[in-house]
């Protein structure tokens, strides 16, 4: 078996094992898209394990930017890890992962991180090579009657604003936190994935105390991100944009302790720890996984996690 880069395989070998392995179809195209606006993706982007001239399977290496008590800190990020289902069982993602963890060192990195679901089996792969559950993320979700209360706030659409709009909101909110609160502007992913008609901007008067990541029909209306100053309550912040997207039943993934707090004593019924999982794993002996939660304010009001920005 041998680990070679992406620019050393075949490009349409790559895409046909992560349609395969991930139902995404990796292709050059979004490879040379992601190279040319997105800097965290280490500069082979990913890595393979490769036999008789057949790609075996894939781990992408990220370098993300963080915040910890001491200021800028970057941390790994593990990402697309797939296996060709005909070569499960032969240690090919375990193989690349220890080689991207030994790249993550050679660069300076003490952290590694990685997003995952709980209930798939490469979950307990990850534990099995040193990554440990944080529990931060929660689900509340209530009928519209729930929601719907009198607020101060008020949401409207991002409209002609545009992404730079929305990055400038999140730096400058993201001053008060740590973990994900610094990033590359202009942003490339959220304007990769995520459409402006599903952005919606929090006001209080005339003054913007943050933003929501939103999608909606008539039967759910799902925020899946909220930027939120501070000293705003999520109850009310998730009543204004509910006012201007009226579904049946309201969704809101959060992270903070004081946010499921406030959600539950408003009426939500909330999940917590959920399915999603953020994994930390330490790369060196000198730190812990309790380094990192307190250095990173992990589990705490302070941390401030997106699913843009993990992998």
């Amino acid at each position: 078996m041998e680990i070679l880069e992406y620019n050393d395989v075949d490009p349409l070998k790559v895409m046909y094992l992560t349609q395969l392995a991930l139902d995404f179809a990796l292709t050059p195209e979004m490879v040379a898209r992601i190279r040319q606006s997105d800097p965290r993706p280490f500069p082979f982007l990913a890595i393979y394990a490769v036999e008789n001239d057949i790609v075996l399977g894939q781990v992408g290496v990220f370098r993300l930017p963080m915040i910890s008590t001491e200021g800028r800190e970057d941390v790994g990020g593990i990402w697309a890890v797939s296996t060709h289902p005909e070569y499960a069982g032969r240690g090919v993602a375990s193989r690349l992962l220890e080689e991207a963890h030994t790249r993550m060192r050679e660069t300076g990195l003490r952290f590694s991180t990685l997003g995952t679901n709980r209930y798939r089996v490469a979950y307990n792969l990850y534990r099995q090579h040193g990554y440990q559950e944080t529990n931060v993320w929660a689900i509340a979700l209530a009928p519209w009657e729930t929601v719907h209360q009198p607020t101060r706030l008020r949401a409207q659409p991002l409209g002609t604003d545009g992404y730079d709009f929305v990055d400038k909101i999140y730096m400058d909110i993201a001053q008060d936190y740590l973990g994900f609160a610094w990033r590359y502007i202009p942003f490339a992913r959220l304007r990769r994935v995520v459409n402006s008609s599903d952005i919606w901007i929090l006001r209080e008067n005339n003054r913007v105390i943050g933003y929501a990541l939103t999608s909606s029909d008539q039967t759910m209306l799902t925020i899946s991100n909220l930027v939120l100053q501070r000293n705003i309550d999520i109850a009310e912040a998730t009543a204004a944009v509910a006012a201007e997207l009226k579904s049946e039943y309201v969704q809101v993934k959060l992270s903070r302790p004081s946010e499921i707090t406030s959600l539950r004593n408003a009426g939500y019924r909330v999940t917590h720890p959920t399915w999603d999982a953020f994994m930390v794993k330490p790369l060196v002996p000198e730190v812990t996984f309790e380094d990192a939660q307190e250095r990173f304010g992990i589990g705490t009001d302070r941390f401030l996690i997106s699913w843009l920005d993990t992998t």
